[in-house]
């Protein structure tokens, strides 16, 4: 991917700048400008070509100075592309009811019903990406945005060159560290530390965690195949647990693969790791709902019964008025909307800077227990 030259991210400080000026409006003068951003004056000429193509500015005559020039759509946008491309390096999914396709549903559902054109790109696999000043350019074929959101995040490499070109660059469900990226995610330190002082509260001492692993090599920038919300939920939870007095050691941290065809097997495997451990654990956090499932059957079958003998608490969206586990429950709902409020601030607003956007989960107490006398029978090695 091609890195914007000196004069094209010249071009969009100085349309930011100017963003807010009225129709007619004298901008600053080329001289007055090289100084500011300290090059020459034939790159300040290049950068200003480049607003005048855009329909920022114009030159009313000669040896007069370049106007601001606000044509209708101007007068709400303060982007060049007034328009978000929701991007995906995997399938993506709207209309379902589970927790992604719901946060991405409210998230495109908002910028539409607010008048700002989305396109949603299904998968990066053939799709070419190239950032240009004030947004990105995505194709074949060739759509322009001022602002691109991404599913679950990006090499930070390409996050780096979208936010230096101008763009306005948003990781749903995804903490990016890279500066000027606008983040939206579960906060999982204060979601790890409501599910432990829970399980701890009940008596519980010795918690396992079940981590999904997940195969799709197009996830590169996942460190391992492992969800960055995944190791930062799993890292708070060894927080939580050394603050509480529990036992913090890693073996009780577990990763499973997520192969459809072989996650049971997986969960097996990653079940009898946990129940070789002496003290053996009474509780379990899983990260996805599929563990849990398939954990509660694997204890099942090595007749460990849930909840009297070991408890499951998972991170899910609320399914039911009685669910079956202890669930830590987000609003992906609401995630969606106020990822889409933020954008389309950025979008019209051009002293609006990139923002953190952490949601807090609810507890929702499901069958749930404490340790109980086989359990400890159990811990006990006998």
């Amino acid at each position: 991917m091609s890195r914007p030259v000196v004069y094209q991210r010249i071009a969009e400080r100085i349309r930011l700048d100017i963003a807010p000026y009225e129709n007619a409006w004298e901008i600053p003068s080329v001289r007055s400008l090289a100084r500011q951003h300290g090059v020459s004056l034939n790159t300040i000429r290049r950068a200003l070509a480049i607003l005048t193509d855009q329909g920022e500015i114009a030159l009313p005559g000669r040896n007069r100075r370049y106007v601001r020039r606000r044509v209708a759509d101007q007068t709400r946008y303060c982007k060049p592309y007034p328009a978000v491309g929701l991007l995906s390096f995997f399938t993506m999914h709207l209309a379902g009811e589970d927790y992604m396709s719901l946060l991405l549903g409210s998230f495109v559902s908002t910028l539409r019903n607010e008048g700002v054109p989305v396109s949603v790109v299904p998968s990066l696999g053939t799709i070419r990406l190239r950032p240009i000043p004030g947004g990105v350019a995505v194709g074949p074929p060739e759509s322009r945005f001022s602002a691109v959101a991404f599913r679950s995040g990006g090499p930070d490499a390409l996050l780096a060159e979208l936010v230096e070109a101008g763009a306005v660059v948003v990781t749903l469900d995804y903490l990016a560290d890279v500066e000027g990226v606008d983040s939206v995610a579960v906060d999982c330190d204060k979601e790890a530390d409501a599910g432990i002082k829970f399980l701890c509260r009940l008596g519980h001492r010795y918690i396992g965690y079940l981590a999904p692993r997940f195969g799709s090599s197009q996830l590169r920038h996942w460190t391992d195949n492992i969800d960055p919300d995944c190791r930062r939920f799993g890292q708070a939870m060894l927080r939580a647990k050394q603050r509480m007095g529990l036992n913090g050691s890693p073996a009780y941290h577990v990763e499973c693969d997520m192969d459809p065809a072989n996650s049971d097997m997986a969960v097996w495997g990653a079940i009898d790791r946990l129940w070789r451990l002496k003290p053996r654990p009474t509780a379990l956090i899983c990260f996805d709902p599929r563990l849990a499932d398939q954990a509660e059957t694997t204890l099942r079958l090595r007749g460990i019964d849930c909840p009297a003998d070991a408890s499951i608490v998972v991170r899910d969206l609320l399914r039911s008025a009685e669910p079956r586990f202890t669930t830590l429950a987000s609003d992906p709902r609401r995630m969606g909307t106020s990822a889409a409020e933020h954008v389309i601030n950025r979008l019209t607003h051009s002293a609006i800077s990139p923002a953190r956007l952490l949601f807090a989960s609810r507890l929702i107490n499901g069958v749930t227990a404490g340790p109980a006398p086989m359990a400890a029978t159990l811990a006990a090695g006998a």
